[in-house]
């Protein structure tokens, strides 16, 4: 991997726009600019469509919060979009993935490291939103593929809290958070956006409701595609970044450092686990290549 250029790519939401329906259905992002590999429709052989490889993944909460939004609370909700993929009935099983809370970290900036620890991050901004040039962003994610593969390496969610009311009540509804993030929870574990304006990945987000909360059977038909049930991994399975995981950002870790050694995370990782170890403008992307 020191050799060869990783591509970053950045999944945004938008407000408005057409809700015209397609047959084209759920999609998943690739390793091409702006090629989908949706159902029906195939990529070139040379788009491989982004994964997680190993079927094992962490996350982190940025510990901070922010926009009235404690870090308890927005730790919460990733986990219940989380468990709305998860969850999911394939018919023969649940999708083929395990993703691990590991607790929440101090890091808040959106990056992936090739010399040091990472964490995949789910992160409030409340004092300045950093992406103006990608259009009214609810939320944004990040990832961070091999692109000879398509293997995820790293996937990081940032929440508009600066320009967006983002609620967590189920009767007085601005921007829902749950429904924003189970919508970017799908980006991060590959998937694109849906033509079908019934799905959670379709790429428009209409403030005042909380449907996005719950998977559409679009959603579901391609979450189980791209994670079968049959390919499961264990439950025991390593959830930790390439590189290793940190609580911290690359510039306060020991120089050079890229094991997983140091300090916990300021709160325990989800029970089982070692601590040496874890858009909303859903309409548009941008690449960017790290060596």
């Amino acid at each position: 991997m020191a050799t060869r250029p990783l591509v970053t790519l950045v999944l945004t939401l938008s407000l408005v726009g057409t809700t015209t329906r397609s047959a084209r259905a759920y999609c998943f992002t690739t390793t091409c600019d702006e090629v989908l590999a949706c159902d029906g429709e195939p990529p070139p052989d040379e788009c491989k469509p982004l994964g997680w490889r190993g079927r094992c993944m962490g996350f982190s909460i940025q510990e901070d919060g922010g926009g009235g939004l404690d870090a308890d609370t927005v730790e919460s909700l990733t986990e219940l979009a989380f468990d709305a993929w998860r969850l999911a009935d394939c018919g023969n099983g649940n999708p083929g993935f395990v993703a691990v809370n590991l607790g929440q970290v101090g890091c808040e900036k959106n990056q992936y490291n090739k010399d040091a620890g990472n964490a995949n991050v789910v992160v409030v901004r409340a004092k300045k939103w950093p992406h103006p040039d990608t259009g009214h962003n609810i939320a944004l994610t990040t990832t961070t593929y091999d692109p000879d593969t398509g293997a995820l390496l790293d996937a990081d969610i940032e929440l508009n809290a600066d320009n967006y009311g983002l609620t967590v009540s189920d009767e007085s509804v601005d921007y829902d958070l749950l429904s924003v993030l189970t919508h970017e929870v799908g980006h991060f574990l590959g998937m694109g956006h849906s033509d079908l304006s019934e799905a959670t990945m379709f790429a428009v987000y209409e403030g005042g409701t909380t449907e996005l909360r719950s998977l559409d059977p679009d959603d579901v038909a391609g979450i189980c595609s791209l994670y079968p049930p049959d390919d499961a991994p264990k439950e025991t399975c390593n959830p930790l970044p390439r590189h290793g995981f940190s609580p911290y950002c690359r510039d306060d870790q020991p120089e050079g450092s890229c094991s997983t050694a140091g300090a916990p995370p300021s709160h325990a990782p989800h029970s089982g686990w070692i601590v040496a170890v874890a858009s909303l403008l859903w309409a548009r992307r941008r690449r960017r290549r790290s060596r």
